[in-house]
């Protein structure tokens, strides 16, 4: 019986624990009085190019100041498909805003089982099926004052049939290596479009803030860009 009752306790050790898919609904960040950290960026340049140029890619990661960069969630290695459209541009004599709507391709996600979404036993990866920017720069007598962008990038789980939908409504660039230096400690590392560490060291970065993220139980997410007004119908202000 003793035997039995050993060999019956190596058995239930063996049975895998089975995660369930991530909880659906929208989930906003702590800025917006959520419990989704917000996140910082970095985009990396193909040389010899600068913003807005085909090839360019992004890796974003959450940060929160005790828990540091990447513990919750992470955006990589989506890189511009194509030249930015131009959607409005109200300079007179060099003084205005020029808004750019820039599709990017590729990409990976991973989302912390420790999320809210999640049920602590195993993390989410998926794939980026769409990932939309609309960036803004401030010109005053033709030199760049400010760029400010938000996001739509929807992506499908690995392992489930359910997909998500990031919108970013605030980010910010701070700085790039053309102008300022190099980049600093506390950002994400500038990627390539292969997903690859190290190969460039050209770029800018930001912070990311003010997101929704709304996760749904099967992959029927528009793909459209989303506006900010339907985005705060989602959670009722």
């Amino acid at each position: 019986m003793k035997q039995f009752a050993i060999m019956f306790a190596l058995l239930l050790a063996a049975v895998p624990v089975l995660a369930g898919p991530p909880q659906t609904g929208v989930y906003l960040s702590t800025d917006m009085g959520g419990l989704m950290f917000p996140g910082r960026f970095s985009e990396s340049f193909v040389d010899p190019g600068s913003h807005g140029q085909v090839g360019n890619t992004l890796n974003a990661e959450s940060y929160e100041m005790m828990a540091g960069l990447g513990s919750q969630w992470k955006l990589s290695c989506a890189a511009i498909a194509f030249p930015p459209s131009v959607v409005a541009d109200t300079r007179v004599s060099g003084t205005g805003e020029v808004t750019y709507r820039t599709e990017y391709m590729g990409g990976q996600f991973w989302m912390s089982k420790f999320g809210p979404w999640g049920d602590g036993t195993v993390d989410y990866t998926g794939t980026i099926d769409n990932f939309i920017v609309t960036t803004t720069y401030m010109f005053v007598n033709n030199q760049v004052l400010g760029i400010r962008a938000n996001v739509t990038t929807i992506g499908s789980f690995d392992n489930y049939d359910g997909c998500f939908e990031y919108t970013i409504n605030n980010t910010a660039f701070y700085g790039d290596t053309d102008t300022v230096g190099p980049l600093p400690a506390g950002f994400p590392a500038f990627m390539d479009d292969t997903c690859q560490l190290g190969t460039r060291t050209r770029g800018g970065w930001g912070s990311v803030t003010e997101i929704a993220l709304r996760i749904l139980g099967s992959c029927t997410v528009p793909t459209q860009e989303s506006t900010w007004g339907s985005v705060k119908a989602l959670y009722g202000e």
